[in-house]
């Protein structure tokens, strides 16, 4: 079955009005510590506003803070999903939009929250990721994107993965960030990669 995007968003978010300043915007974000608010109006989402935005619109145009208001930098028309939608559809989507985070709505409702480096804990969206090209994606992706194919890099230090032959074997059972249900996200997709390289070199040999 399709993952679903409401089996794996993040479904408290953190909201701003869109009359409020962009410095009321940064306190929050700060406060929370995230990089983005999804802006309501009349208690319906219209956009969404980023770290990136402030810098782009805010910094880079010499804009007072405490006198631009969040309307006015947010980017819309906000893009967004359902719960019902699939991963691998919001990933394309995401790629598609050149965005990093996805709102998801319901009955014009914000019920979540999902990023791209949400998206890539997944094994389920190994063989999507796998036909991508990182020269292909979006500068600002590109190091979501490296995240997944750069196993060394990005295990070598926040994972106790037991390696071999550059693919994880297990990971001590020590839970961390990338483990799913009963077992580690990556040692699952590793064992995967491992057994379609094995394939592979076995058809070559026969060959």
């Amino acid at each position: 079955m399709p993952l679903k995007l409401e089996k794996i968003m993040v479904k408290t978010t953190i909201t701003v009005k869109a009359s409020v300043t962009v410095k009321r915007a940064v306190e929050v974000m700060n406060k929370h510590e995230i990089g983005c608010l999804i802006v309501v109006s009349n208690g319906k989402p219209v956009g969404i506003v980023t770290e990136r935005d402030m810098l782009k619109r805010v910094i880079h145009e010499l804009r007072e803070p405490e006198e631009t208001r969040v309307i006015d930098i947010m980017s819309k028309p906000l893009i967004a999903a359902t719960p019902k939608m699939r991963a691998g559809d919001a990933a394309k989507l995401m790629f598609e939009q050149k965005i990093k985070k996805l709102p998801v709505i319901k009955n014009e409702q914000l019920v979540g929250l999902v990023t791209l480096t949400d998206l890539i804990r997944y094994p389920e969206m190994f063989n999507f990721l796998n036909g991508l090209s990182v020269k292909d994606a979006p500068k600002r992706m590109k190091k979501v994107v490296n995240l997944y194919f750069d196993r060394a890099k990005r295990f070598k230090k926040r994972c106790p993965l037991i390696m071999k032959s550059g693919f994880s074997m297990g990971c001590q059972e020590k839970k961390c960030m990338w483990w799913l249900g009963d077992e580690c996200a990556i040692t699952k997709l590793s064992r995967q990669m491992h057994s379609m390289t094995s394939e592979v070199y076995a058809r070559s040999l026969s060959q």
